[in-house]
């Protein structure tokens, strides 16, 4: 849940997400389903939380956590409840930005989420006490990164190989996941050894949203494996 990109290639939406987590954190479970009432939520579960950093149903809804907001913060000792559950919280509604809107994030860690919904792309934003809402344009390409493992050092060279990446001709998903495999923690040049020594990229989940299907790809980077999960969708929104 720490470096997201968005790719509108025309014929498909493809979101991307490079989890960097604690090496002796335990493994997470994918696919994971849960039914409502009118809607059906597929994500990777966290196993210690219970939560899940991304997140899509099968009407072509999609978001992803990154932890922090706009700048690192400081770690408090507890927190009231877990940013993956919140995630599935928001996507369980029938409309995401109404529920963040009205969330109580009192005493919750601050976070970002990119989320597609209604057609919009945008980031939501809590920096511990306010909340930010910023519209993204969904015909345009994006690359976002966690604040708290990223300075703005790394974050400014990744934009700039991430401009170079996109004047390529016909990127395709699996070049993408290239990208991001390029790019996990411990290939950072700029990354401080203390932080390599804890943390590792563990994963990276691909959602690949086309005319006729959706499909949700979990790569397991420590067993290397891959999972997929076929969407069943119905009305892409």
């Amino acid at each position: 849940m720490c470096t997201v990109s968005f790719f509108n290639t025309g014929n498909s939406l493809i979101f991307t997400s490079s989890r960097d987590e604690k090496k002796d954190r335990e493994k997470a479970v994918f696919p994971e389903i849960f039914a409502l009432e009118n809607n059906v939520l597929y994500f990777p579960k966290d196993k210690k939380a219970a939560g899940t950093w991304f997140v899509a149903d099968e009407n072509g809804n999609v978001a992803i956590l990154l932890n922090g907001a706009f700048q690192k913060h400081a770690n408090k000792s507890s927190y009231k409840k877990s940013r993956g559950i919140i995630l599935l919280d928001l996507a369980k509604s029938k409309n995401i930005l109404d529920e963040f809107r009205n969330y109580n994030l009192f005493e919750i860690e601050p976070f970002q989420l990119l989320v597609f919904s209604q057609k919009k792309l945008f980031r939501l934003l809590w920096d511990g006490k306010d909340k930010y809402e910023i519209a993204l344009n969904k015909d345009e390409n994006h690359l976002l990164s966690s604040k708290t493992l990223y300075n703005d050092q790394i974050v400014n060279e990744r934009k700039n190989i991430f401009e170079n990446f996109q004047k390529e001709e016909n990127i395709n998903s699996d070049e993408i996941l290239e990208f991001h495999k390029n790019h996990q923690i411990e290939k950072e040049p700029n990354i401080e050894e203390i932080i390599k020594e804890k943390f590792i990229t563990v994963s990276i989940t691909q959602l690949i949203i086309t005319d006729q299907n959706i499909e949700f790809c979990y790569n397991d980077l420590i067993a290397n494996t891959k999972q997929i999960e076929k969407i069943g969708k119905r009305t892409l929104v």
